[in-house]
């Protein structure tokens, strides 16, 4: 028996799961499969052996990516980039949005003024509570480019930034180096920490506009 997503077990379920757990069926495998254990009650957690996946290469998920869409190969390139080592099907058929979210966000992280603020706080009260769900698509983003902006300030090679992908007017390495200019590496640090915090707030059922909100009222902050 395969369940996916059972973070989402209200408390007489868990009970009875937990049951089954400690005494199963003879010749049965209950598998849980989770993006994170957190998501899990810590009393089911404690009685599995957890077992880790890693990443897929970009190349592998390309190559899955060509066999399963009719996608272009841009856009393969650019799934594969933000994909995190997964190819998720989901992802692919929204990625119509995660670009609008992902130029939208570029814009956000280049141009800080009065008018960018408002900009940004209405647009994440929309996105908080839209069906889509395009305020994970911006942390998924937001990852990705602080990710980056570390690697510009550190030297290292830009054939490793994951927003190496140009399928904008705008080359996003150059975009890159304009958002760099505005943020110190501490900062950096600082904001990639509150990139994951709203995460987790956001896991215990936290306000997702508010969260996000305040990640991107943090960012304009601090961009001085």
């Amino acid at each position: 028996m395969i369940l996916d997503g059972a973070q989402h077990l209200g408390r007489e379920a868990a009970n009875a799961f937990l049951k089954t757990l400690e005494e199963p069926a003879p010749h049965t495998l209950l598998i849980l499969i989770a993006e994170s254990s957190q998501q899990l009650p810590e009393t089911i957690v404690s009685r599995c052996q957890q077992i880790r996946f890693r990443p897929l290469s970009a190349e592998i998920s390309a190559r899955i990516l060509r066999q399963t869409t009719d996608l272009t190969t841009e856009r393969i390139q650019l799934l594969s980039a933000f994909s995190m080592g997964s190819v998720n099907g989901n992802l692919a058929s929204r990625l119509e949005i995660m670009e609008i979210v992902q130029k939208t966000a570029i814009r956000w992280l280049t141009t800080f003024s009065a008018a960018t603020l408002e900009e940004m706080l209405r647009t994440c009260e929309t996105w908080g509570k839209s069906k889509n769900e395009e305020w994970s698509l911006l942390l998924d983003f937001l990852e990705t480019w602080f990710r980056d902006l570390t690697w510009l300030h550190h030297g290292l090679p830009e054939e490793k930034l994951i927003n190496r992908t140009v399928i904008f007017e705008e080359s996003r390495i150059n975009a890159l180096r304009k958002s760099a200019d505005h943020f110190k590496q501490k900062q950096i640090y600082d904001i990639f920490g509150r990139i994951a915090q709203s995460r987790r707030v956001i896991e215990l059922n936290a306000n997702k506009s508010l969260a996000i909100e305040s990640l991107c009222l943090h960012m304009h902050r601090s961009a001085a």
